[in-house]
This record gives structure tokens, sequence and C-alpha cells, in this order.
């Protein structure tokens, strides 16, 4: 077409003078070499004698033979000496162009020369900075107000039907509005009458090119047919395969007129199969299969826009109150969720019965809707929220929405239906489901500490009368929550002991420990039998179970079923790893690094895609007095058959120099029955620095305790007591340790001498 023709002729003609100025810059070679100049960074300073005005680029230095004087050669300028690295020169230039205020028809036509990305590239350079960042911002303006003038998108529309050079050229300035004009070609869509004219605008939009996919993707969401179909058509031209899997629906839902579904199985016939003549070898199979993958893939945190400068991603809707597209800033996992869930909801309306549909519908609603809640809160309740939603959906949807949520990696959605469980979950939900564990008892092995706790109160608040496996994985989950340093570990596996240990250092200085085994089994032994590890990673030749027997392994067993795995090796891989990670969300493959910013570049994006964001202090605090809550709940009655809480014990008695943790920390401490349990007691009872009230109830726990368990401590601690109720000066405390004392049966003479110091009060 002729706009394309002419962006190639504006970027030869431009390739072809910076060429030539490359020439003249060689002729007449500036004191400064170019390669010392990279264009990230500013220049040297010069000599005071060499320094230009700031409203004139000193015309000595400058490789041009003659100075531009209008914006637009300014700003060519200011392109040309960046990539030439020569940053002061270039900001001398902006600087005067600043100056002029260029109107904005001279930014536009900036913008349809150089592109959109020039700018933003410019705004990102400090050397040019705040000059760079001004000129986007006024670009930005200036393109916003053409975007937004009626009037002069109206007057090209109509020159559309004018000669063909007349209509090209207002092609082209619409094109350089980009999705900014489609909702006023929509708008006119809608009102024309006759048939040739809405071609034509169909056409005009259709050569827009694929930047205005996402708001003609919008128009979908309208209830008129006309313009469905013409957005559809629009799409079928312009689209991707990507593209496709918004257009299924209306291919296969009968409740579409037969207008619409013609055109979406002809548009996703080009996009997918070549050409509009396989539209009638589309299927309702290969539609549901289609949406419940992209559903998926934006569960998994896939589908995601790239962010601009304001950390916001742009998106596009049909307002069907006032009758038109609209656009919006929004957060891009929020946007993806939101694409996601009408996915699956299309997929659903397709399918209403199918139990796997309905649970990633569940977990979508789910994720998003925690995604949007901060942590330090509880889900929204209540008519309209995605957790009533879930609540009327029922334990078993909720139950495979978990599921769902863990295999594809969702941390938030996980925790998310955990919340619902808490309330519709039962000791039942708590036995194996087939050969592998609970779902509710499986999330206690997932690697985020936000999945595992909530998974262990869901688990706790279901009082299971008799044990079950993975119980013991409960009390290491709340002990850990009492100690906040408890750090997280990596299984690293691999043949050669050179490779693997420098491997494992890289690990360790990212802040995990590493657990070194230089084969698969091993791995999988380590994996499965400790319970903090948040990380495998395996060398792509490992051995004593190869890579495939290893990950089977891994995945088959239901405490490792949901660990991220890593494959290290070599840039090029091979065609089997590629299915097994196409197949798994939770695996990845990382080239092997040479240094720590290596290792961290690639492990940290792919451990943030399944994590939730780190703790807050708040929910720390949140978590450790809940966990000792919950602990000492596990130490009543028939739990403590149950629940072994003994691995918590050490952590308890750190938790006692926490005030607000102190008096519950006692009261499981209690619980435990052992010598260790007994002595800290006792030293908790002694402890000066710890609150009158902590030192009592202490003490009054450690005579039940010696009653209960007998006399567990030595000698001399018994003497330190004895020494401690002498010295006490609270009351409350000291009348503690006098039940200690009673509890150890003292000798007739112990009992002689103190009733003989008994003071006899005055007689009233």
């Amino acid at each position: 077409m002729f706009s394309d023709h002419q962006s190639w002729k504006l970027g030869t003609g431009r390739n072809i003078v910076r060429a030539v100025l490359l020439l003249l810059l060689v002729a007449h070679p500036d004191p400064v070499p170019v390669q010392a100049q990279p264009a990230e960074q500013p220049a040297p300073a010069a000599a005071p004698g060499d320094q230009p005005a700031d409203n004139q680029p000193a015309a000595t230095s400058s490789p041009l033979l003659t100075e531009p004087t209008s914006a637009g050669a300014l700003f060519d300028a200011v392109v040309l000496m960046t990539d030439l690295g020569r940053p002061i020169l270039a900001n001398g230039y902006l600087r005067k162009l600043l100056e002029m205020t260029p109107d904005d028809a001279t930014l536009l036509a900036m913008r349809d020369k150089h592109g959109p990305a020039v700018f933003l590239r410019l705004s990102n350079l400090v050397s040019l900075q705040p000059g760079s960042v001004v000129l986007l911002d006024k670009m930005n303006a200036a393109f916003g107000r053409f975007a937004a003038d009626t009037t002069r998108i109206d007057r090209l529309i109509g020159e559309l039907q004018g000669a063909p050079s007349v209509r090209d050229a207002a092609i082209l300035q619409l094109r350089s509005g980009g999705a900014l004009v489609v909702p006023r070609l929509v708008e006119r869509i809608g009102d024309v009458k006759d048939d040739m004219t809405r071609e034509l605008l169909i056409y005009t939009l259709a050569m827009l090119g694929s930047e205005v996919i996402p708001p003609v993707l919008a128009v979908l969401e309208s209830d008129d047919d006309n313009l469905k179909t013409a957005a559809l058509e629009v799409l079928g031209r312009i689209g991707t395969k990507d593209v496709a899997v918004h257009l299924w629906f209306f291919s296969v839902d009968s409740a579409q007129p037969p207008g619409v579904r013609v055109s979406a199985a002809e548009a996703v016939a080009r996009l997918t199969m070549g050409g509009a003549r396989h539209a009638s070898s589309l299927g309702r199979s290969m539609a549901l299969r289609s949406m419940e993958q992209g559903a998926r893939l934006r569960l998994a945190g896939g589908g995601q826009d790239t962010a601009g400068p304001n950390g916001k991603v742009r998106t596009w809707y049909y307002d069907k109150t006032a009758g038109g597209i609209r656009s919006t800033s929004a957060d891009a996992t929020d946007a993806a969720l939101h694409v996601g869930t009408r996915l699956a909801q299309q997929a659903l309306a397709i399918s209403p019965e199918n139990r796997r549909l309905q649970a990633l519908v569940v977990s979508l609603v789910l994720a998003r809707a925690r995604h949007r809640t901060p942590w330090t809160r509880a889900l929204p309740r209540g008519r309209g929220t995605a957790y009533d939603a879930a609540l009327l959906a029922g334990r078993d949807v909720v139950m495979e929405s978990l599921s769902e949520s863990l295999g594809s990696g969702n941390a938030t959605a996980a925790v998310a239906a955990l919340e619902v469980l808490r309330n519709l979950a039962s000791r039942h939900d708590l036995q194996p489901r087939g050969a592998g564990l609970s779902p509710l008892v499986g999330a206690m092995n997932y690697p985020d500490p936000r999945v595992q706790f909530t998974a262990a109160m869901a688990v706790v608040e279901t009082d299971p009368q008799r044990t079950f496996r993975g119980a013991s994985r409960v009390v290491g989950i709340l002990s850990r929550a009492l100690n906040s340093t408890d750090s997280r570990r990596a299984v690293v596996a691999g043949p050669k002991p050179e490779r693997v240990n420098a491997l494992a250092g890289l690990v360790d200085q990212n802040g995990f420990r590493s657990v070194i085994v230089s084969s698969g089994r091993d791995a999988f032994k380590e994996a499965a039998g400790r319970g903090n590890v948040q990380l495998v990673i395996l060398d792509a030749n490992v051995i004593r179970w190869s890579l495939s027997e290893t990950m089977a392994n891994l995945r088959a067993d239901a405490r490792t079923a949901w660990m991220p795995v890593l494959i290290v090796g070599e840039p090029m891989r091979i065609s089997s790893v590629e299915r097994m990670i196409s197949r798994d969300p939770l695996l990845g493959y990382m080239q092997r690094p040479a240094n720590v910013k290596g290792f961290g570049d690639q492990v940290r994006p792919f451990l943030a895609k399944m994590t939730s964001e780190p703790l807050s202090a708040a929910e720390r605090g949140d978590r450790s007095r809940a966990a000792v809550d919950l602990l000492g709940f596990l130490a009543e009655g028939q739990r403590a058959t149950v629940f072994d809480i003994r691995a918590a014990e050490a952590n308890l008695h750190v938790a006692i120099q926490v005030p607000e943790l102190a008096s519950g920390a006692v009261y499981a401490l209690a619980a435990i029955g052992t010598v260790s349990s007994q002595d800290r007691l006792a030293t908790t009872a002694m402890q000066p620095n710890l609150s009158a009230s902590t030192r009592e109830r202490a003490a009054a726990h450690l005579a039940f305790h010696m009653q209960k368990h007998g006399v567990l401590l030595t000698k001399n601690r018994i003497e330190q007591l004895r020494t401690h109720h002498g010295e006490e000066t609270e009351p409350e405390v000291k009348s503690a340790l006098a039940v200690v004392l009673g509890t150890l049966n003292p000798t007739a003479a112990q009992v002689g001498q103190r009733l003989r110091a008994f003071p006899l009060p005055t007689p009233k």
C-alpha cells in the first residue's frame, strides 16, 4: 500500500542521511572519539574554553555542516547525536528544541517520522534527562489531543471517500493516531447505513495495523451484532494466532446470530489454519480446548501486557451504557486475570456442567479478588463477591480449584481457595485421594509461606480425630511461623562435583541454603523428606534416575508435586526438555550461570511467577500470634494424640520473649511432656526481664507439669527455684513458686523449718 511504501521511503532516506553524516564525521574528526561516549552515559566535562553556550551547540564540535534551525531538524539532530554517542551535543540540541515550544502539529510530525519508541528511548537516557522526559510528556499530550479531536478525525474519515491519493493520506494520518482513533471509527461504523461506506470504514480500520487490536477486541463485548461482525472481519485480517482465542466463542455459541458465527469462524480459520476456506473444519471441542488453554495461561501468570512507565497497562472495554469503546489504566496482573476469567466463562457457557471449567472460573475470580485485596485483610464477603461465589459453588469445586491453582503455580489463587475451604472443609477432606495426598494436605508442601500457613490453619480447623498422612507438616509450619528467620532450602543435583559445588555456592549467595546431592534419586529423597525445600535444581545430565525419571517421581509424590524445579544446562536445549517444560508450569530452564547476578537474574523471575510477594512485618506478627493460639489448641485433649507438638518446643520458648505471644507460648509449651520443656518452664519462671504475669503463669504451669509428668528437673535447677523463691518480691510470682516447691514433696525437716519461720501477725 501507499502508506507502507511511504514509510519505507522515509526509513531508507533516514538511513542514507545518517550514512552521509557518518562520512562527514570521519572527514572532520572531533577531538573526542565516538567510542569514548556511550549513549547511556554523560560525556566527560570539556575544558572551560570548549564549553558551548546553553542555547548554542558548539559548531566547532558538531559533525553537522550546518546547524539545524527548525524543530523537526533539531529533533533529527538529537536522535543522530544520540546514535553517534554524543550526549553533550544531543542535550544542546534538545534544549534548543524545547525552547522553541513546538506545537502539536510539529510534535506529531516528529512522531510520525521517528515513531513513538524513539521518544521513550530518549526519555530513559540519564544523559538527556529531564529534557527528554519533558519532550515525551509533550508528545503524549499532543497525541492525546489529536486522538480526542473528533472533528479532525471526522474530517479524515470524510476524506476516505476522496481520490486515492487523498484517501491514502487520510489513512496515514489516522494510522498515526493508532488505537486512540478506533472509538470514533467504530461509532461511525455503527451509525453508517450504506454498505459501501461501511466496507470502506472496515477496510480503513484494518489498515491501521496491529496496534488497534486491543480496542477492536473490546467491540466484541457490544450487544450490536453489526459491530461485532465488523470487528471480527477486522481481527481476522490483522490478528495473530494469539488473537484467535478471543474469537472462538463467537464461532460456536448457538446464541450468536448466524452472521456473527460465520464471521467468527472465518476469522479463526484465517488466523489458525491459513484461510477462511477451512472454517467448516472448526468444531466445539477445538473451541473449548483453545479457550481453556487461554484461561489457564493467564492463571499461570502468562498473557500479561508490558506495563508502562506508571506501572500500568492500557485496557479497553465496551461501555454499554454510553454505547462506545473506553480505555483505562489497570494493573497488568488484574487485566490478565480479567481476560482469563472471561475466556473461562465463555468456555463454561458452551459446557456449563463441566466441573473442570467450573473450578477454573472459581480459581480465576478468587485469584483476582485476592490480588486486589491487601494481604493484611480478609477477602471481601457478601453478595457479588468472589468469596461468596466460591462458597456457593461448593466444597468439591473449590477443592478442585485449589488443585488447579497449585498446579498452575498461582500462590495467590491457592491462598484464596484455602480461605474459602476454611469454612467448607471437613476432617474427611484430609484423607488421601487415590495414590496421593488430598489437595488440602498437599498444599502444606507448596513452597510459599502464605499457602503453607493458610493450609495448616484449614487443616487444624477441621479438628481431625485421628492421625492422617501429612499431619506432621502442621506443627512444622506453625513452628516456623514463630521464627521469621527460618531460611529457604534448595536441593541441587548434578553428576559432576565441581559443577554442582560451584552452582551450590551461587545458590547460597542468593538467599538459599543448598543441599548438594549427586543423583536424581537423592534429589527426590531430600526434597520429599525436608519440610522447607522451596526449589529443586537439576543438572540436565543428572544420573541414577535420569532427568525424566526424576521429574516423574517428583510430580507423582504429593510432597513434591507442586515444587518448583529448574533444569540447568547449556544454551542449546534438547527437544525432550522443551516438551517437559511446555507441559509443566512449575518447571523452568536455566542456562548455566557464571556468577551470582547471572543466577539471580534467571531464578528470581521464575520463582516470582509462582510465589506471592514477601511477607510484611504486620503479616509476620499476625502469623506468629495465630501460630501460638493454634499450637495451644492442638495441645488440648485428643488433639495431642493426632499432632505431636514437640517439634515446636524450641520456637515456643523463644516466643515467650515476645510480650504479646508469651501467654499462649507458655500454655503450649506446658503441654509438651518432656524433660526439656519442664526445664524451660522453670527458667521462664525465674527470668527477671519477663513480666510478673508471664513468670506467674510459667510457675503455675510448671507445677501442673510436675504433677502430670513427674519431677524431671535436675537437683541444681530445684535449688535455683528454692533460692529464687526466697528472693522473689512479686507476691503473685512468689505464691506460684510456692506451689512448685510444695509439689516437690519436701522432707519433714524442710516443712518444720518453713513452718517455724512463718511470721505471726498481730491479733485484731
